[in-house]
């Protein structure tokens, strides 16, 4: 509960939540619980006092008219709101009807996804505008079912349910999903363990109701269950005859589904599980082997036990290409195009960490997003105060500067039909340092994002202020990598940062020997997952700053040897190219390096008479406009 109020206290900061007196018939529409316009997944009831939602991650869905939208609450509840397919708020301990839009929104017709978390969980209705109505929305026809215990339902993770791999899986696929779990329980029933082989199929996580399963038909069934029974005593026998038993009960129910088994995370009764799903010789029922999901201690928000945020948005990027063959090809392709950061449609180059399925950040330079949309407009959403550039449909980038919560790219609408958006942020250097957080973007009720085609080669330029731009009119936009990537027609990205050296000097100077491994900037960042992408070609340009922080000539090239050597075994089958500095430096030493390796595919590029410091340059280190220019002149045809 302490945790509960904390986190209460940190949204209620942060969130203004409008509860208002009961508008009066005249003054508004109200919408009834059995409204033919209210979609509601997961599983339901419709009681005397509302409608009423059982076990996790279910939620209703709907169509409005009008400029605003007010939910009828008993009492003290705590659920999230989704409007216009942008992010999940967090409505804590409100009742009576609460306002979803204290600022109303555009005329027009809007969509709404709320989802209970805990309290007074009872729907009551929606109060609209006085004339507005709601409007039925085409929900996907395939839904996933996800059955589990704790760790299905998101225990211990910021949004509970909303942040579990079950829900992100589902958003991602674009299908329905609901999630049949509770906190403790067991497959098996024993003393203080529910067991899942008999409560799946009733009404509720408690009770003895049974379940019309004739309300929907699932396409897929994941089920993750066996972390608690060994807590309980349940022995390896008694354990495979339950899971056999259920997958059959379950077959019983959706004839037509999927239906998955999913290793345990502890690796629990491992061999019982798969001896269930080959007991059944059925090619529809599967095995799921989880090995290598998860690190220990950093996926986890306890250690070993519960998956964190970022533990549940690994789970999601493993398991959903499993069930995506299942729900069929084009709902992949799809993504349900919500503009959200887990978008698949939403592209992302450089390294981006994604560990906040709300907000992906990228602290590198030359990082960008590309995603193709639907409609007139388009805006982003932006959490701090940042600078970046953005470009629609091939245009030149336009600069955003100081921008933050929602950014309109378009105050003048753009012609109906598909579009595509690309935005970069400006990287940090010197005394600036924006919030490069990328948040999503917001389109027209109605419109959609789209997967828009990108090149498959990707760049990778590494080195300091000089790969980063600094100093040139736009940073990382003019500087040679961003140049070099654009005109070669391939995907890049810049793996620098202002002051950074090859070797970590004693001093404190960031040694790009070893964060070239990582995620962000800081040592304490992840490591960077190079399964992620592969880069084609890899540039280095790394000497210019080691002079100052008194690097010897060995030290560098050492350090030289092992960076080139742990870009080699990240991509085996990239050209790397070792570049000569502006101002010579090192330049034996990284010959030597080079050579030490002994591979035809990593070269040395001598850059003799490439720029003139007294014009190319802005202060006789950093080359100006002109001068990275120049450098991609002369750059881009050694890589062709």
């Amino acid at each position: 509960m302490p945790r509960l109020r904390a986190l209460f206290a940190t949204i209620g900061a942060a969130l203004a939540v409008s509860v208002t007196a009961p508008a009066t018939a005249a003054a508004a529409t109200d919408v009834p619980v059995t409204d033919p316009g209210l979609g509601y997944v997961g599983r339901w009831t419709t009681e005397s006092a509302g409608a009423v939602p059982h076990w996790a991650g279910a939620y209703v869905s709907t169509g409005f008219t009008g400029t605003t939208v007010k939910v009828k609450a008993r009492n003290a509840v705590n659920f999230y709101a989704s409007i216009d397919n942008g992010p999940d708020v967090f409505y804590a301990a409100v009742k009576g009807v609460v306002s979803l839009t204290p600022t109303a929104l555009p005329a027009g017709t809007h969509s709404l996804r709320l989802s209970y978390r805990s309290g007074d969980t009872i729907f009551q209705g929606l109060v609209l505008d006085s004339g507005a109505k709601t409007v039925t929305t085409a929900l996907p026809s395939k839904l996933v079912e996800f059955v589990g215990d704790s760790i299905t339902y998101g225990a211990l993770t910021n949004k509970l349910a909303l942040s579990a791999y079950g829900w992100q899986v589902g958003e991602k696929l674009g299908v329905r999903h609901t999630q049949i779990a509770r906190s403790g329980y067991c497959l098996v029933a024993a003393s203080g363990c529910v067991g899942q082989a008999t409560q799946f199929f009733r009404t509720d996580s408690t009770g003895d109701a049974a379940w019309d399963f004739a309300r929907y038909q699932a396409s897929a069934v994941v089920i993750n269950l066996g972390t608690n029974d060994a807590g309980h005593g349940v022995s390896g026998p008694a354990f495979q005859a339950a899971y056999t038993k259920l997958l059959r009960d379950v077959r019983a129910k959706y004839p037509n589904a999927t239906l998955f088994a999913f290793e345990t995370l502890k690796k629990r009764y491992v061999t019982e599980t798969k001896n269930a799903v080959a007991a059944l010789g059925d090619a529809k029922v599967r095995f799921i082997t989880t090995e290598g999901w998860l690190t220990t201690g950093a996926d986890y928000a306890d250690g070993d036990g519960h998956p964190n945020d970022a533990g549940h948005a690994k789970i999601a990027a493993r398991l959903a290409p499993i069930l995506a063959p299942t729900l069929g090809a084009a709902t992949l392709g799809a993504a349900a195009g919500t503009g959200l950061p887990t978008d698949t449609n939403i592209k992302y180059f450089g390294r981006w960490d994604t560990g906040s399925p709300s907000a992906y950040v990228s602290e590198w330079a030359g990082a960008y997003v590309v995603t193709g949309f639907t409609g007139t407009t388009v805006k982003l959403k932006q959490r701090g105060t940042v600078d970046l550039f953005a470009s629609i449909d091939g245009g030149a980038f336009t600069a955003y500067k100081n921008v933050s919560g929602t950014v309109n790219l378009t105050p003048r609408p753009l012609s109906p039909g598909n579009h595509v958006l690309r935005v970069s942020y400006r990287p940090v250097a010197g005394s600036y340092h924006g919030d490069a957080v990328f948040g999503g973007v917001t389109l027209d009720a109605g419109a959609t994002t789209f997967a828009a085609a990108v090149p498959a080669k990707l760049i990778e330029f590494v080195g300091d202020s000089i790969t980063v731009g600094q100093l040139s009119s736009a940073q990382a936009l003019t500087a040679y990598g961003w140049l070099v990537g654009e005109r070669l027609g391939q995907a890049h990205t810049q793996i620098a940062v202002g002051g950074a050296c090859l070797y970590p000097s004693a001093d404190g100077c960031l040694g790009m020997r070893d964060r070239f491994l990582k995620t962000g900037l800081d040592a304490a960042t992840p490591d960077w997952d190079f399964a992620r992408y592969q880069a084609s070609t890899v540039v280095v340009n790394l000497g210019t700053n080691d002079v100052g922080h008194h690097v010897t000539g060995a030290q560098f090239q050492a350090a030289y040897v092992t960076l080139l050597q742990r870009i080699r075994a990240k991509y085996p089958n990239a050209t790397i190219l070792a570049m000569e500095t502006f101002r010579k430096r090192f330049v034996t030493e990284t010959q030597n390096a080079v050579a030490a390796l002994g591979d035809a595919r990593i070269r040395f590029v001598n850059t003799e008479g490439w720029i003139t410091e007294a014009t190319d340059t802005v202060d006789n280190v950093h080359p100006n406009d002109a001068g990275h220019r120049k450098i991609a002149d002369r750059l881009a045809p050694l890589i062709g």
